[in-house]
């Protein structure tokens, strides 16, 4: 089992010149849409003392699950963050502190990957979708079109928004 991500800082707190460095990784399920990052998401960094606690820089990496907004195609691909974090002595609005001489990089490093989740992938960005008539993936055969709809039951709604 890998390390986790609560790294003891307290020989750390209050000296400028200390510094440690940590990795770990803690499983995360994180959803935006389709996007969704289920499984173990690293983390490494470094925290450095400050005068009121420590000061983190880390990077965090993950993988995810896309779904292409354009033609639907899901594919995986890691995502990469970067972050900082102040952890006083005293907990601030969001909850970060030092706790019993240890601070959780799980919580910002986990913020930071849903943050950089992709509201609106695309597999590609010249990506060309689906024919909205027949479902065809556009990027891997051309749609032939679709003949007279004059057949349709619809087809006399037609004119009533081509007229003025």
């Amino acid at each position: 089992m890998a390390p986790g991500l609560e790294v003891d800082v307290s020989d750390v707190v209050g000296h400028l010149e200390k510094k440690r460095e940590f990795s770990g990784s803690e499983i995360v399920d994180l959803r935006l849409g389709d996007t969704r990052v289920a499984g173990a998401m690293r983390v490494v960094g470094v925290v450095r003392g400050t005068t009121d606690g420590v000061h983190s820089t880390y990077s965090a990496t993950a993988r995810a699950a896309l779904t292409c907004v354009r033609c639907l195609r899901g594919w995986s691909d890691t995502i990469d963050v970067s972050g900082s974090q102040h952890f006083s002595l005293e907990p601030d609005e969001d909850g970060y502190g030092v706790s019993d001489g240890e601070v959780d990089m799980a919580a910002p490093a986990r913020d930071e990957l849903a943050l950089a989740l992709p509201s609106a992938p695309l597999c590609m960005e010249e990506c060309k979708g689906l024919c909205p008539i027949c479902g065809t993936d556009l990027n891997n055969e051309p749609c032939d079109g679709h003949g007279d709809d004059s057949d349709s039951p619809f087809s006399v709604l037609k004119d009533l928004f081509d007229s003025p």
